[in-house]
């Protein structure tokens, strides 16, 4: 009966909606056999405006996606089933809709009910059939596209499939048997918790495997997988934190539910996690047992000298019973095996129920301690710190170096973690490095610092506080904070000084045709390193000329597959995208004013366009490298011609211009600076709290407005080639 109604609502609405045809979702999804077989799972509608209807299956409160780029910071997103197939969860029948339009005045809006729809919502959507990795979505037209339109009492109930259908052990997708659950609300059974991944300092997922090794990652879309640190971004959400605790490895579940996205990889060229569950209610893990949960990790001091010793501190509980045994084991010895590493007791501390205290003993200048903890319950289930997987048969380690003479960035991104994360992860570290993008006028407009003498493991970004005052190829010392942002390391800067030296970094080769290379984070070791993109014999060519987001690549041929190429990135800076504004060769000419105005004019990249080379920061977000290139004199030998870019050189070792070479006036300034410098560069105005507030290109004379700024005193700065000019000037209305 309910089946039937939901028939006789599609076609009561078919008839009205908008003028235009009505698309069922499983029309929408439908992919042929022989395609799957061949790894093509592209909608036949991509990219085609439709009208279609569907049961909600995840609640709109229920969305965690934050995003700078969407007014109110959210990017909500549901799963609908289809209606013409009775609402319920079955082959093609599910889809997730993102409820973001283009408004009028081009920002990007949600529509007030979208978060706020409910499951068993009966809601009409005008969409764009879209892919994002693989995966469909629609994305609504405009203010009038998403609409409830009537409800049921039945919730989608979910259906029990294989994991098998999904993914095999290598986690790869199955496209002939899993597709058909993509955007489906499903059920797995019987898993165990192989591996727990820590993103972004606040965020975690999580990979299980089946009895026959088949791995999913189970992925946070969802409030029901928010850590407590997360602060959450829905307004609609039930609470302003999450509350989800990431279970252990070796964890086992009953059963795990959740709808399916995919993130593409194997035969599909595509480098995801294959598909994922997302679960969105807490009683969708329905955990069997678990082993002891270690938590809380500590290593005081990070990077030792050979006169400290190191202290260890962690807690260790267990949910279902009691803590039977503790050790740690370590060696100084990098003969020693892991299987053959020295283990010792791990007591309790004084006075504590569960938290555990150990002090490695100094060790001399240069050696690297290797070490893992070890805890067992009174069932026996096992659990190690770092996490184990379960298929592996040795743990995991940590480790640390001993330096005398000040850790290396190599210390900080340096790791045995298959993805990536530093070591360091959340401590507070100093560390010295030569810049080699600065936020200089016509840099890249981040800071980044590299090991002079380094090669792999070498390159640090930088955010933070007191980062403008640094030029190319100046030795600095940074304190702050190890953090992972959304799989790249970085240093939350809290202090920065010049050491008042100078170095050089020479770029590092990498052929960006050769996916061998950089297929399972081969390339990981040259993230934030200063690249060069060179193919060891002939041009470098423009072969893809845009995949989506601002990305283009670069191969070997014009006609080269994504996968043979390396990506670039050029022309936007938002809350994702954190490239240059001073590169001409982007994928569309929006984002001259897109995420970032642009300081030269765009130049829409196309498969004729060759190369002898490409610089700049290797950089790595969504699932891919990417080059960033600094500036326009990043590319090298392009047949296309581009604006020079004047990068301001470091004072350090420059003798400053004789005060009769520069003329500037009136002082105190009213409304309108006049300077006047035989030099070519760049003009900036610092504020007394050393913030630029103006900064220009300058060819011997120019006029500055100081209108805007208000009373008070400032530092005026010329910068070039032939030499640097500082001189206070009072503004005064």
């Amino acid at each position: 009966m309910r089946k039937y109604l939901l028939t006789l609502l599609v076609a009561a609405f078919a008839a009205t909606a908008y003028g235009q045809s009505y698309v069922s979702i499983s029309t929408i999804n439908d992919v042929s056999a022989s395609d799957l077989a061949a790894c093509n799972d592209t909608s036949a509608y991509l990219g085609q405006t439709i009208i279609t209807r569907g049961v909600v299956v995840t609640p709109g409160w229920a969305t965690e996606v934050a995003s700078g780029s969407v007014t109110g910071g959210l990017r909500p997103f549901i799963f609908i089933q289809d209606t013409a197939v009775g609402g319920q969860s079955s082959p093609w029948a599910g889809i997730e809709v993102m409820g973001v339009y283009s408004a009028s005045n081009g920002s990007l809006q949600v529509p007030s009910t979208f978060t706020q729809v409910l499951p068993g919502d009966i809601v009409e959507v005008k969409g764009l059939v879209g892919e994002y990795n693989g995966s469909n979505q629609l994305s609504l037209v405009d203010a009038n596209s998403f609409s409830i339109i009537s409800t049921t009492t039945d919730p989608v109930i979910s259906d029990t499939i294989s994991l098998g259908d999904l993914n095999d052990n290598l986690q790869v997708n199955q496209l002939t048997t899993g597709e058909q659950y993509e955007g489906s609300f499903v059920t797995l059974e019987n898993l165990t918790v192989t591996s727990v991944i820590q993103f972004s300092g606040n965020r975690v997922s999580f990979n299980v495997a089946d009895a026959s090794g088949n791995v999913i990652n189970v992925s946070d879309r969802f409030l029901a997988q928010k850590l407590s640190s997360y602060s959450t971004v829905n307004p609609n959400s039930p609470q302003s934190q999450g509350s989800f605790v990431p279970p252990v490895p070796g964890t086992f579940l009953n059963s795990l539910s959740g709808v399916v996205r995919h993130d593409a990889n194997g035969c599909t060229g595509d480098n995801g996690r294959g598909y994922e569950i997302n679960p969105f209610d807490s009683l969708h893990y329905d955990v069997g047992y678990a082993p002891p949960y270690i938590a809380n990790f500590e290593r005081d001091p990070s990077v030792p000298t050979s006169n400290q010793d190191v202290e260890i501190i962690c807690n260790i509980t267990d949910y279902d019973g009691t803590v039977d045994s503790v050790c740690i084991a370590w060696t100084a010895d990098n003969a020693v095996s892991i299987a053959n590493m020295p283990k010792y007791a791990f007591p309790l501390s004084a006075g504590t129920t569960d938290e555990y205290e150990y002090e490695i003993p100094a060790q001399t200048d240069g050696s690297t301690v290797r070490y893992y903890i070890y805890a067992a319950d009174n069932d026996g289930n096992e659990s190690w710190y770092p996490t184990k997987p379960t298929t592996q048969a040795l743990p995991n380690i940590e480790f640390y170096t001993v330096r005398d003479n000040g850790m290396l960035v190599y210390d900080i991104q340096y790791t045995m973690d298959p993805f990536g994360d530093s070591p360091l992860e959340t401590q507070e570290v100093t560390v010295k490095g030569v810049v080699t993008a600065s936020t200089k006028i016509g840099d890249l407009g981040y800071l980044y610092i590299q090991d002079e003498t380094g090669s792999a493991w070498s390159g640090i970004w930088c955010v933070g506080i007191g980062l403008n005052q640094f030029y190319r190829n100046e030795e600095i010392e940074v304190t702050g904070v190890v953090e992972e942002y959304y799989g790249m390391t970085r240093l939350n800067v809290t202090s920065a000084n010049k050491t008042g030296n100078l170095g050089t970094v020479s770029a590092t080769v990498l052929d960006p045709s050769d996916s061998a290379s950089y297929a399972n984070f081969g390339w990981e070791p040259y993230e934030s390193m200063y690249i060069r993109y060179e193919q060891p014999n002939g041009k470098l060519h423009i072969s893809q000329t845009n995949l989506g987001f601002g990305d283009y690549a670069v191969s070997s041929s014009n006609t080269a597959t994504v996968s043979h190429s390396g990506r670039i990135l050029a022309g936007r800076q938002s809350t994702t995208a954190y490239s240059s504004l001073d590169v001409q060769l982007v994928t569309d000419t929006s984002y001259s004013s897109l995420d970032g105005e642009m300081n030269v004019t765009p130049i829409v990249v196309s498969d004729t366009m060759t190369f002898d080379a490409i610089e700049g920061i290797l950089y790595y977000g969504f699932s891919n490298y990417r080059l960033v290139p600094r500036n326009n004199n990043d590319f090298i030998g392009a047949n296309v011609t581009l604006d020079s870019i004047t990068v301001a050189n470091s004072p350090i070792g420059v003798v400053e211009l004789d005060h009769m070479n520069v003329a500037y006036y009136p002082n105190p300034v009213n409304n309108q600076l006049t300077v006047k410098a035989p030099m070519d560069g760049v003009l900036a105005i610092y504020n007394s709290a050393g913030k630029r507030v103006l900064g220009e290109r300058f060819s011997h004379e120019s006029n500055v407005d100081v209108s805007a700024l208000p009373n008070g005193l400032y530092l005026l700065s010329l910068e070039g080639s032939t030499g640097q000019f500082f001189t206070r000037i009072s503004v005064q209305h």
